[in-house]
């Protein structure tokens, strides 16, 4: 089995916490009724997210490795695969109707929201 970087440990960590946020914002649209399209979307802004951070550690890992031009390369193209990738995934989401657009971006922020929470309970630890 391979040892975990400290990265991807932290993108672990956060799979429980980001699970339950999405359970919890497709919970609060039942409110306006059940519709397919709202479950799909989140459980696919919450796989797409989950891909996405694992790809970022293991580009963060990569780049650690490398020279600073080529580290900063491999860096752009992380970047860009990220975001061309949830581009497409919207694009999709909109034309077809078969997905909540709505729900695939809410997922994105919950990352960002879990590290905040992290930063300021962590304490002298953090």
């Amino acid at each position: 089995m391979e040892n975990k970087s400290t990265l991807r440990k932290l993108v672990g960590d956060m799979i429980v916490p980001m699970a339950v946020m999405t359970a919890v914002c497709w919970a609060f649209t039942l409110i306006w009724g059940f519709k397919l399209s709202n479950l799909a979307g989140f459980a696919v802004g919450f796989a797409y997210v989950w891909v996405c951070y694992e790809y970022l550690a293991r580009s963060c890992e990569r780049a650690v490795e490398l020279d600073v031009p080529r580290a900063k390369r491999v860096m752009l193209v992380c970047y860009l695969v990220r975001f061309a990738g949830l581009f497409a995934l919207c694009a999709a989401a909109m034309l077809t109707g078969y997905i909540n657009v709505v729900g695939v971006l809410v997922p994105q922020f919950f990352p960002r929201i879990i590290l905040t929470v992290k930063h300021f309970t962590a304490g002298k630890e953090g």
